[in-house]
């Protein structure tokens, strides 16, 4: 692997105390396979760049991981195996190898095409069509996040009726023929899709009643590559990530509003590693609100992003809810806080939904109503009606 180097000075410093294991979401939702765990990724990583001449099965380990970062806040080394998943993942990306997922492939191929996951960009502006924009050298972003669920949703529907094999051969055929991909446009949850396009207005009218000025690029809106960094594919990422940068400086964006942590991650974090002097301001869009919120004293817990505290990101949306609700939170909460899941909702659905249930009913042991600031936190956590996108519930208290 050509980071070999800089997995194996991470791997090293692993004393091996397994204080990860005790937060890993993924290794009690795998039952406890060993290897679908924070500990256990160490431990493949330094067996498979020490014995490179085997052929190990190792790719579902790492591909498995959420990247929420839960077990760096436990490694008394400062271990982050959610890195080394990184690092694993470009290097099965980056060889001709039999770890490759057919899944993540078929996203790769995709999005490279598309330049959407599920090549249906034009669909996923349409939420906006009544909206009207200011001219701005500021423009929201929407990374597709919101629009993406209620068919990511539908599709994990009928792969529960489908036999895992006949997935796989299915994605392999769009690795071929992307544009297959594009029937997915008439499989979603018509439900959850009227309820993220509600989410998206209320976030652009709470923005506008805040004096924010900013514009949209409706079908020409970029998808941010954002499924290319985080399955392993670095070299088709940084070249996907410079040729979106420029086409925004060639429309003079100098300012970008992002909606969902992972959006705003990766712009604000990964786009200046890969792109030299990039100058764009990255905001998120909890922090621009200037409303006078009413106060309720309905009690809520609140599913914090991984993306925003476990990743050294800084966000209103906490100190919003505490003024303006009764907010308690769970053990599990703030550098502690436990992943919903959703990450691995297309790679293993089974994993994702186990790690989901679990964390709704940590969630529900503390308060009846749920509050989300993601819309995979939505997505993953709405089993019933009393779990809420931010912004629904504090639009609601304008």
């Amino acid at each position: 692997m050509k980071n070999r180097i800089e997995i194996e000075s991470i791997v090293n410093k692993c004393i091996k105390c397994g204080f990860c294991e005790s937060v890993c979401p993924t290794l009690p939702a795998a039952d406890y396979n060993s290897i679908i765990g924070a500990r256990g990724r160490i431990l493949l990583a330094q067996f498979a760049i020490n014995n490179e001449s085997q052929q190990l099965k190792i790719g579902d380990s790492f591909y498995s991981c959420l990247d929420c970062y839960a077990c760096v806040q436990v490694c008394p080394a400062g271990i982050n195996a959610g890195i080394v998943s990184e690092l694993m993942k470009e290097g099965i990306a980056d060889e001709n190898s039999s770890e490759k997922n057919p899944v993540a492939e078929m996203i790769k191929s995709v999005v490279i095409k598309f330049k959407n996951p599920l090549g249906i960009p034009g669909e996923c502006s349409r939420w906006a069509e009544d909206i009207e924009f200011d001219t701005s050298e500021t423009i929201i972003l929407t990374g597709d996040m919101y629009q993406l669920m209620p068919y990511t949703r539908y599709i994990n529907k009928l792969r529960k009726y489908m036999d895992k094999n006949i997935f796989m051969a299915f994605a392999r055929l769009i690795v071929k023929k992307p544009y297959i991909i594009k029937l997915s446009r008439h499989f979603y949850d018509r439900k959850l899709k009227s309820k993220m396009e509600s989410s998206l207005k209320n976030i652009v009218s709470m923005l506008k009643k805040s004096d924010v000025k900013f514009n949209y690029l409706r079908e020409d809106e970029p998808y941010p590559g954002t499924f290319l960094y985080d399955l392993g594919y670095r070299n088709e990422f940084t070249e996907y990530a410079r040729e979106l940068y420029d086409n925004l400086k060639s429309k003079n964006v100098k300012r970008i509003i992002c909606v969902d942590p992972h959006t705003f991650d990766i712009l604000k974090n990964k786009y200046p590693e890969v792109i030299e002097n990039f100058d764009l301001d990255i905001v998120y869009y909890t922090d621009l609100l200037n409303l006078n919120f009413r106060k309720t004293k309905e009690k809520i817990t609140v599913q914090e992003p991984c993306h925003m505290v476990l990743h050294g990101n800084t966000y209103r949306g906490m100190d919003i809810l505490n003024n303006v609700a009764d907010v308690k939170l769970p053990p599990e909460s703030g550098k502690n806080t436990m992943c919903c899941g959703g990450p691995d909702e297309l790679l293993f659905p089974e994993i994702s939904e186990n790690v989901s249930g679990e964390r709704y009913r940590n969630l529900k042991n503390i308060s009846r109503k749920i509050v989300t600031i993601c819309p995979l936190c939505y997505n993953n956590l709405s089993y019933d009606e009393d779990v809420q996108d931010f912004s629904d519930f504090v639009k609601n208290l304008i």
